[in-house]
């Protein structure tokens, strides 16, 4: 009778050693669970990059700049300021984050002093991953916020200078172009994986009908020996090769030449007088 009680003893130690054993491994799968999430979290969650208040770009700079030069020099119609305002909100919604957007225009004077607006993309939730966008490895609602932002000043930028009249005795386009193209700031690496430096880009929205001293599209229409022997060259010379130039052409109506071949015209000029490619180039509304 002794020997029964001690063998249920004996038992019953087994069986609670047992589950004790079964407890402590399951605290330590939790454990290991707990710790293998942090783990993930921590090497998915971004290294945070510090930001400028006033533009929104990181401290270092920029990894490249899409600047809009706007011609001011004749006035729009409200159809084409429909068109270029669209077409500055799509590239605003394409910008790469951490790239810089800034608009430009010019008048009889040439470019002016300041952009409108300069502001860094400082990434949308659209630009985040899963992790991010649930609010795991990152704030929604800040992303939101600065997001916001950068659209902002884009958007009221635009509307600043459409509330303005266009009008002056020279469009100096090429100057322009040339002062803006050399004061781009330098792409530049923001991490050494995710974020690196690209090109800068200029969009050029004008009817591109020069007309200056040098060289003026109403005097010599589209004669490229005209402009060949003109200072055009040697002042405008400038190669754009280490900047992506798009140009968004306003139809005007002009006696001598249409549209499409004055577009012609300065993609020829572009790339026998100054070795360089126009990469794209859109003729949106103006005078029909």
């Amino acid at each position: 009778m002794a020997r029964s009680r001690r063998s249920r003893k004996r038992r019953s130690r087994s069986k609670s050693n047992i589950g004790a054993f079964a407890t402590i491994l399951g605290a330590l799968a939790v454990l290991a669970i707990l710790v293998g999430a942090g783990v993930f979290l921590f090497l998915n969650t971004e290294k945070e990059i510090a930001l400028n208040d006033d533009d929104l770009c990181p401290n270092r700079g920029s990894r490249g700049t899409v600047a809009v030069l706007l011609d001011t020099t004749d006035e729009l119609a409200a159809v084409t300021k429909s068109e270029v305002r669209e077409s500055i909100l799509n590239m605003q919604r394409e910008l790469p984050r951490f790239y810089r957007a800034s608009v430009y225009t010019f008048d009889e004077k040439g470019l002016s002093d300041e952009p409108l607006a300069s502001v860094c993309n400082p990434g949308s939730l659209n630009q985040m991953d899963d992790l991010a966008r649930q609010g795991l490895t990152a704030n929604p609602a800040l992303i939101n916020r600065k997001f916001s932002e950068f659209e902002d000043k884009i958007s009221s930028a635009i509307s600043s200078v459409f509330r303005q009249k266009f009008e002056a005795k020279q469009s100096p386009i090429l100057g322009s172009l040339q002062n803006l193209g050399a004061s781009l700031p330098r792409p530049v690496d923001i991490d050494d994986e995710k974020y690196l430096a690209g090109r800068n880009k200029v969009i050029l929205v004008t009817d591109f009908l020069e007309h200056t001293d040098v060289f003026s599209n109403y005097r010599s229409g589209l004669n490229i020996t005209a402009f060949a022997n003109s200072r055009a060259t040697e002042k405008f010379g400038k190669s754009y090769k280490d900047i992506d130039l798009n140009v968004l052409l306003v139809r005007r109506n002009v006696e001598g030449f249409t549209t499409m071949q004055l577009a012609q015209f300065w993609a020829q000029i572009f790339k026998s007088e100054f070795k360089s490619d126009i990469m794209s180039l859109k003729i949106i509304s103006g005078e029909l």
